[in-house]
């Protein structure tokens, strides 16, 4: 139950709460003076099983050490926290003096240590200054009361719980601890921790310090182990920078980014080689691009944060002098390189990891390609996480590749597909996460038999899986074997087809997959005989004049007699009229015009092969076409709208442009009755060539005298010699 309390009275705790263990007077605008006035060794003396004292909320404007001495008593309080207040200036004498305190936490202040310059606080320069990141964007990480934070912002994310309570670098478990972080310490100087020895691990994150250190600062800590400076504007340009805290194990030095981004000055890295017992270097969010050594040195390091820099740039292709960066970290096993922009990674960079590696993180980054044969350098890598990238194949047998590898991550990629071989018996890997990629259909013969399968979590979610019946037997294997795939009933679910949209795929009807020889063979032979069907009626309606003339076409070819006779032959016909017999008003034309003009009058009367007049009965139509324009020496086409679109036109005009094919003998006159094939370009041509073997019907009456003419002409005019002409001209 949480109360406003507005005063403390002498004795309010003395006889009530004897096995008080947390007291939180946080946010409680009438307490401070109370916390002067009332006799505090009295009224605490009976709490003795006091742990943890919170007094957080603007309380305090100034901390004194008589405002604390009430607390010596306190024997078995480990936590005091007095973050969150107006603190301008703090004498910690009870840091010295207390036996089991463990844990001070003054961040989110605007105090400096004691020591400091004190000119430098009152000067009126900072004197009324607002606390300066309180309207800023920089948002502290979630903390514990008391508890420095690495600035590791994946370490606490289930990806990372492979490593165990190896990570589990909790400030406090390397002894005392003080936060002042998000304070204002601009400047750090030797004196200003002097008579703190005892103090294991610092928090100085957020205080916008922008010295360069040159190893004298924290001399009076020279047993610090943990020293948390992420947040700030650092400097370390100096070899020197850190030299004195021989002890430090935890170095944190993210998001120092205005130092390393600058162009045109040294980025150096040298200090590290001063830390002989550092085991944990935070670098993230630097934005490093450049550095004057080529490599980083360190025996004891073992992980280390490099995400959020440009190692897009320091790995240029063209660019081979950081090849070596991480080669020499040779106790190094936990290595994060992920938000660093890469698209590309060289091949020689595989050959210079250290080889201890036992954690590598390539995540969010731009990857398109990843070379999976050089995993067999890094022969003790268990974890390799590649989400977060643009991956679109893995390795045809992973084991080739690697045989160490014990977890691998792919999340969010844009893998289509598993390699039917990408699992082998061989396989060691226990866990794989292939969520948010696309892929549709999983084949069971993807992963080993539930007897070889090493396999123990395959997270699924998140792909659009398409819920057909090719699914079915990976969807039974996965009910036959031993395997944890998380959200499995509510977050693997169809993405197609859309009655099945949303559904779990555990869900999808197996049984309506099953059919048996016998069914399919019959729905093959149905859809066969139906697509025969199809295909003949098809081909009879559009191609049936075709295939006549092709026929003809090939049982002429295979006749020579009948070749032999159709050349030594006389002409039986002057002309065949070709046209639509269907057509009323042109076969009246014919018969009351074109024979009337041809046959009866003129100087000359031709001989005309008509349709309905000279065909054999009985016979094809293909045959008495064939004959009557082999007869003839021309053929005459009556051209209609209609009469364009039929087969009897198509294969009549074959035909005959046949005989200019194979005897070079030209046969065609055309008469347009009707505007038709206007956009042929065949018509254009034959006007370019032979322009007398095209007529038009006159609209005027007049002109109808010199059309039947020109028809005579084009009857009895021999074309060859046109062509022979034209060819001599070009």
């Amino acid at each position: 139950m949480n109360f406003l309390i507005d005063e403390i009275a002498t004795g309010d705790f003395l006889n009530y709460l004897p096995r008080l263990e947390e007291l939180d007077l946080s946010f409680n605008y009438k307490i401070a003076r109370y916390l002067k006035n009332i006799n505090l060794s009295r009224n605490f003396s009976k709490l003795v099983a006091l742990r943890e004292l919170i007094i957080k909320g603007y309380v305090f404007k100034q901390l004194e050490s008589q405002d604390l001495k009430p607390l010596y008593i306190l024997n078995n309080l480990t936590v005091l926290n007095l973050g969150t207040n107006f603190i301008k200036q703090a004498n910690l004498t009870i840091i010295q003096k207390s036996t089991s305190l463990k844990i001070v936490d003054l961040s989110e202040n605007r105090i400096s240590p004691p020591s400091v310059n004190r000119n430098l606080l009152h000067d009126s320069t900072y004197k009324d200054k607002p606390f300066p990141f309180a309207e800023s964007s920089l948002q502290k990480p979630n903390l514990l009361p008391g508890y420095a934070h690495l600035g590791y912002e994946s370490l606490n994310d289930d990806d990372n719980n492979i490593l165990g309570p190896k990570m589990q670098w909790a400030c406090h478990s390397y002894g005392m601890t003080l936060d002042l972080s998000l304070n204002n310490i601009f400047f750090i100087s030797p004196k200003q921790f002097k008579g703190f020895e005892k103090i294991r691990c610092l928090n100085l994150s957020a205080n916008a310090i922008g010295q360069a250190l040159n190893g004298t600062e924290f001399v009076s800590l020279p047993n610090l182990k943990y020293l948390d400076l992420s947040y700030n504007r650092l400097d370390p340009a100096y070899d020197n920078a850190f030299k004195e805290l021989w002890q430090l194990e935890v170095l944190d030095l993210s998001h120092n980014p205005h130092y390393f981004i600058v162009e045109g000055v040294t980025h150096k890295m040298g200090f590290i080689e001063n830390l002989k017992y550092l085991k944990v270097l935070n670098l993230s969010n630097n934005g490093i691009f450049t550095l004057t050594e080529k490599g980083l040195n360190s025996a004891s390091l073992e992980v280390l944060k490099f995400r959020g820099n440009r190692l897009d740039i320091l790995w240029k292709k063209e660019d081979c002098r950081y090849i070596n960066l991480f080669k020499n970290l040779t106790n190094l096993t936990y290595l994060d390189l992920s938000y660093n922009q890469l698209e590309h990674i060289p091949s020689e960079i595989y050959e210079n990891l250290p080889r201890n590696l036992s954690y590598l993180s390539l995540s969010h980054n731009k990857l398109k390609m990843f070379n999976w044969d050089e995993l067999h350098l890094s022969k003790n890598l268990l974890t390799l996480d590649l989400s977060h990238n643009y991956l679109t194949i893995v390795p045809d047998r992973l084991y080739n590749c690697t045989k160490s590898l014990r977890k691998l991550l792919l999340k969010d990629n844009k893998i289509i597909q598993l390699p039917i071989s990408f699992f082998t018996s061989a396989n060691r890997v226990k866990y794989l996460d292939i969520s948010y990629n696309k892929i549709k259909i999983l084949q069971q013969t993807v992963f080993p038999t539930s007897e070889q399968l090493f396999l123990e979590v395959l997270v699924l979610k998140g792909n659009p899986f398409y819920c057909i019946c090719e699914l079915v037997p990976f969807i039974a294997w996965i009910n036959t074997c031993d395997l944890d795939i998380p959200q499995l009933a509510t977050d693997v679910t169809c993405e197609s087809p859309e009655s099945h949209r949303g559904q779990s795929i555990i869900l999808l009807d197996q049984h309506t997959c099953t059919m048996n020889d016998l069914a399919a063979s019959l729905s093959l032979a149905s859809a066969i005989i139906i697509f025969c069907t199809l295909l003949m009626a098809l081909t009879h309606h559009l191609f049936y004049w075709d295939v006549w003339y092709l026929y003809n076409l090939c049982t002429s070819k295979l006749n020579e007699y009948q070749y032999r006779t159709l050349k030594v032959q006389s002409w039986s016909y002057d002309a065949f009229i070709a046209y639509d017999t269907s057509d009323l008003a042109v076969t009246d034309w014919v018969v009351n015009e074109l024979l009337v003009h041809l046959e009866d009058k003129g100087e000359r009367q031709f001989c005309l092969c008509l349709e309905e007049r000279d065909w054999e009965l009985g016979m094809p139509v293909v045959e008495n076409l064939s004959q009557s324009i082999h007869k003839s020496k021309k053929t005459v086409f009556l051209l209609t709208r209609k009469y364009v679109k039929t087969g009897t036109f198509k294969t009549a005009f074959y035909m005959a442009h046949q005989r200019l094919m194979d005897k070079n003998e030209d046969v065609i006159v055309l008469i347009l009755l009707e505007p038709v094939l206007i956009n042929s370009k065949y018509l254009k041509l034959r006007k370019r060539l032979c322009r007398s073997s095209v007529l038009h019907w006159p609209k005027n009456p007049n002109s109808e005298d010199f059309f039947w003419q020109c028809l005579r002409n084009a009857i009895t005019a021999n074309n060859k010699s046109r062509y022979n002409t034209i060819a001599e001209f070009t």
